[in-house]
């Protein structure tokens, strides 16, 4: 017994005893000890579970619950979404008592969400084209060389004289072929002294023409072709 009370009042005076019982190693000791509470309550809840998009079924389940349709409304607006816009499921929120205020919430909802980029249309082949190119109409300065047709091809007596007179009043020579002229005069008669004349590409193509005595129309071909005079 006396034993006992020797060291109680040996722990009581020696620094070691004084120092662990004094109130400033309890209070160096708290900080620490409270930080690392801490830490272990921190480890041991984990990261907070991410926000989940509302849904059709949660839109029904406020409506359900009596909250005021402005207050979905907002609930809408500040939350990510994943509704169901289709025909039926609009329909269905509706049987559901689900105001149109939040339905056109929710829709508005569903047109800001990003959509996937719309895959790139295949490009179709081009047609051939078949446009016909236009022949160019060729310069009546540069035609020099004619083949003639008239309505008196079967009396050579009468073309020896048209041929003569397109040689004394233009700068035309009258060739045997189509192939070898630069273009065809037609010569159609008018009675005795008139006459009709008509200059046209080998294709049809009409370049020039002119109707009157028998020199008139030759000389404004002569003109037309720009033969020196």
């Amino acid at each position: 017994m006396r034993f006992a009370v020797w060291v109680v009042l040996f722990l009581s005076l020696s620094p070691m005893g004084a120092e662990l019982g004094s109130p400033t190693a309890q209070a160096q000791d708290g900080p620490a000890v409270r930080a690392a509470e801490q830490n272990t309550e921190q480890t041991s809840h984990g990261p907070k579970d991410e926000k989940k998009p509302l849904t059709n079924d949660d839109v029904i389940s406020m409506v359900k619950a009596g909250l005021p349709a402005n207050t979905i409304v907002l609930a809408i607006q500040h939350s990510a979404t994943l509704f169901d816009t289709s025909p039926p499921a609009l329909i269905s929120l509706h049987t559901e008592g689900v105001p149109r205020t939040v339905l056109d919430a929710m829709l508005t909802a569903g047109s800001q969400n990003p959509t996937p980029p719309a895959a790139p249309p295949v490009p179709t082949p081009a047609a051939p084209t078949t446009a016909k190119v236009k022949a160019s109409t060729p310069d009546l300065h540069t035609i020099r060389k004619i083949y003639l047709e008239t309505a008196w091809a079967d009396d050579e007596a009468i073309t020896a004289r048209r041929v003569m007179a397109i040689q004394k009043h233009t700068c035309l020579q009258v060739v045997e072929t189509a192939g070898a002229a630069d273009a065809t005069l037609t010569w159609s008669g008018l009675g005795l002294t008139g006459g009709a004349l008509e200059l046209r590409t080998n294709d049809g193509l009409v370049l020039w023409s002119k109707v009157g005595s028998f020199t008139t129309p030759l000389k404004a071909m002569s003109l037309a072709l720009g033969c020196p005079k």
